[in-house]
């Protein structure tokens, strides 16, 4: 018996598959697909946890935004019972206090310290009323505009009232694919108290 064999027979599990060469090759290929599967599985799963860390981070601080925009009545009309929105207040508003929920500077791009990678898109800040309520109001916005990437996507948002409606562009890195995801969200702010 030749001392090849002989260390093969009595080898543990790994030095004998190694030293069978009985379709040894192709079980190693077979594995390394298997890692190179978990990976990508792995990446995959991390950038979905990133979006929806995202997600929650920056949703409460342009609800807070929308909020302070949507206190901006006109105190003539209000002082007659009509809900009429000072859009130039509202406007201003809203810029203050995204500028200082999400620490942009004066040209809405990023501090040190703040939340974005890069300055926020706004889509639309608009006043929304209607003869019946619940009323579900649909606005398409159509992001990286003029680029070989740019898409349509549409958002869909409940008002019960007269309503301040924000629709709000930010942009995630991805991991391991260098380039940038948008995320659009929208938010809704009554004018009325409840």
């Amino acid at each position: 018996m030749s001392s090849r064999s002989a260390v093969g027979a009595n080898a543990p599990g790994v030095l004998r598959f190694w030293n069978d060469e009985q379709g040894g090759l192709h079980l190693v290929l077979f594995a390394l697909l298997g890692v190179a599967a978990a990976s990508f599985l792995w990446v995959v799963a991390w950038n979905w946890l990133l979006h929806g860390h995202s997600l929650s981070r920056a949703k409460p601080l342009l609800d807070h935004a929308v909020r302070a925009a949507s206190l901006q009545l006109d105190p003539g009309e209000a002082a007659l019972g009509r809900l009429v929105w000072d859009e130039a207040a509202g406007r201003d508003h809203f810029l203050r206090y995204l500028r200082l929920n999400f620490k942009l500077n004066g040209d809405l791009t990023p501090q040190p310290g703040s939340p974005l990678e890069s300055a926020p898109v706004v889509h639309r800040l608009e006043f929304v009323t209607h003869s019946t309520y619940p009323y579900e109001l649909v606005r398409s916005v159509t992001v990286r505009e003029g680029g070989n990437l740019q898409t349509t996507r549409n958002v869909r948002v409940t008002i019960y009232g007269p309503s301040v409606v924000a629709v709000v562009e930010l942009e995630r890195s991805l991991l391991g694919l260098g380039r940038k995801e948008p995320i659009v969200l929208s938010s809704v702010a009554s004018v009325r108290f409840r």
